[in-house]
């Protein structure tokens, strides 16, 4: 009997050893929810369509983004919830900060752009003019053929840059206005940089005038039958009357090459120095 109350004794004595090196946490955190409200939201889903059809289920306002399961290995799963709780725990959880949210297709959303090149590869690029000189170009475009006032300062630019590629999330923080959709986004910026993709057929040797023809036929100097839209905006989010640019502006920035904006810029080489651009198409 005493035997077994010093061992036991001995075991109280090591638990309590423990918990004076690592105490348990004295923070309380509380939902985020009053009790009156309905409970918050945070589900995980490993498909998108998936993550979009609950949406459509709830009744609060929530979201969908996106979560990398491991850093660099491209993988993503799709994590629900409001973004007020994805705030809260985005301050203090690591494993949040490589995510995004997902716009949802058709949806009204800002004009935004990734950028990114790999450091090794383009040992003379200067990221921080590059994206400066970007700003001030989309601007440029921005007033003249939608008469949109902004300047670096309604950009938010956000840096996720490693010691291997810079990379940088510009978001313009547009006053009252929106484009129609990510595809009308996609098809004003491919617009604008048309100099830049001639640049790059321009100076490449290897490839011949009908190679560059099939290339860029989507970079028409019309605009597409979507066309580029842009709808007034209200407090909270509605798409009032919108209107199209006429295809007389948009294709002045593709008609005369000595009136072209110098992009060369933008003009950067891959992991195989191959040229390609600066900005990302591939998000939209």
């Amino acid at each position: 009997m005493k035997r077994k109350w010093e061992a036991t004794l001995k075991q109280i004595e090591e638990r309590a050893s423990h918990y004076e090196r690592k105490p348990l946490s004295s923070v309380y955190r509380p939902r985020l929810s009053k009790p009156e409200e309905p409970p918050s939201i945070w589900k995980l889903f490993h498909r998108q369509t998936q993550a979009f059809n609950f949406v459509k289920s709830c009744k609060q306002e929530v979201h969908v983004f996106a979560l990398e399961c491991k850093v660099g290995d491209g993988q993503r799963i799709y994590l629900v919830t409001t973004y007020t709780q994805l705030w809260f725990y985005y301050k203090s959880r690591r494993n949040l900060l490589h995510c995004y949210e997902v716009i949802p297709e058709n949806a009204v959303c800002k004009l935004y752009f990734d950028l990114e090149f790999n450091k090794l590869a383009n040992p003379g690029a200067d990221g921080k003019k590059m994206v400066a000189l970007l700003i001030e170009h989309v601007c440029k475009a921005l007033q003249e053929f939608y008469t949109v006032n902004c300047s670096a300062e309604d950009v938010l630019n956000l840096d996720s840059s490693t010691e291997e590629k810079f990379s940088r999330h510009l978001i313009f923080q547009l006053h009252d206005v929106a484009f129609k959709d990510n595809i009308h986004v996609g098809n004003f910026v491919r617009k604008i940089l048309q100099p830049a993709f001639h640049l790059i057929a321009s100076e490449d040797e290897d490839m011949t005038p009908e190679t560059t023809a099939r290339e860029f036929t989507h970079f028409s100097e019309t605009p597409s039958e979507q066309g580029t839209c842009f709808g007034k905006m209200s407090t909270d989010i509605d798409v009032g009357e919108s209107w199209t640019s006429n295809s007389e502006k948009l294709g002045r920035l593709g008609s005369a090459q000595q009136s072209s904006p110098d992009l060369s810029f933008l003009i950067v080489k891959n992991d195989m120095g191959e040229k390609r651009l600066f900005v990302d198409l591939g998000t939209w």
